[in-house]
């Protein structure tokens, strides 16, 4: 057990996560999930005429609008107009939309292998990647990396970690259903940028003042590392997952606290 007074130091959390051997295996006996290329749907069924619905929607958005405010941000050229909603350039949680397209269309290439799909889904990845890239460091958003700051300096600002959740996880199912291997890259680039970041707030303040940023939404951050986990094998991308468990919500559940029926889970 870690004592109270060595304030649960990133160091000494890194040893104990090395020293566990990461995660024990799956054991056997349990359901398995039915690949989604193993399954197509009858086209005259009710199922597969909201499907098909779908995909038509999938395929007339454009490139361009989707990632508009990501090459903004990335000091790009911006071809195009952006989407308005939630997607509009003076919305705080802009980029989200783009992160559910990610998993939307990977969904529905391995649902019904579209070629078009294929091309417009693969097209918004690599746009993305030169984003990634012009930027340098591993951070992409359509946000600029100053609403973090503000998230870590707890100051007002609109759930940035809750939009990064959905990009990454657009990334990773872009991976896992489409086998698009840049999108793996994409992730674990991302994923190294914000290790640095929850690094940075738990060595400067201290693990307690990390718990505290998270009391907002935060999406699934833990959910997607520990799948990204699962694949890579990295035990950072293990330790940063663990790191936005959020106690004010596990702690309570464990517990069976009545009390966490007041709390926000996300």
């Amino acid at each position: 057990m870690l004592r109270e007074e060595d304030e649960i130091s990133w160091n000494i959390l890194y040893r104990k996560m090395k020293s566990s051997g990461g995660v024990r295996g799956v054991g056997t006996g349990f359901l398995k999930e039915v690949s989604l290329h193993d399954v197509r749907l009858d086209p005259d069924s009710v199922h597969g005429l909201a499907q098909q619905t779908n995909l038509e929607y999938l395929l007339m958005l454009d490139v361009d609008r989707l990632v508009w405010s990501f090459r903004k941000t990335a000091g790009l050229e911006t071809p195009g107009e952006p989407y308005g909603g939630w997607e509009a350039p003076n919305v705080e949680l802009r980029g989200h939309f783009v992160g559910h397209y990610l998993s939307a269309t990977a969904q529905m290439w391995a649902s019904t292998h579209n070629a078009d799909l294929r091309e417009k889904m693969s097209s918004v990845v690599s746009a993305l990647s030169d984003c990634q890239s012009k930027i340098g460091t591993g951070y992409l958003s359509a946000f600029p990396s100053e609403l973090f700051d503000r998230f870590e300096a707890l100051k007002e600002v609109w759930a940035p970690y809750y939009t990064i959740h959905k990009i990454l996880a657009g990334l990773l199912d872009q991976y896992t259903l489409a086998g698009n291997a840049q999108a793996l890259n994409m992730t674990t680039w991302m994923v190294d940028y914000f290790y640095n970041r929850v690094e940075n707030v738990i060595s400067k303040y201290t693990i307690e003042r990390h718990w505290l940023s998270l009391n907002e939404e935060t999406g699934g951050m833990n959910d997607v590392l520990y799948k990204l986990h699962i694949i890579t094998g990295d035990q950072k991308h293990l330790m940063l997952a663990h790191l936005f468990d959020k106690p004010c919500f596990l702690g309570l559940l464990a517990m069976k606290a009545s009390l966490v029926c007041r709390l926000f889970a996300e």
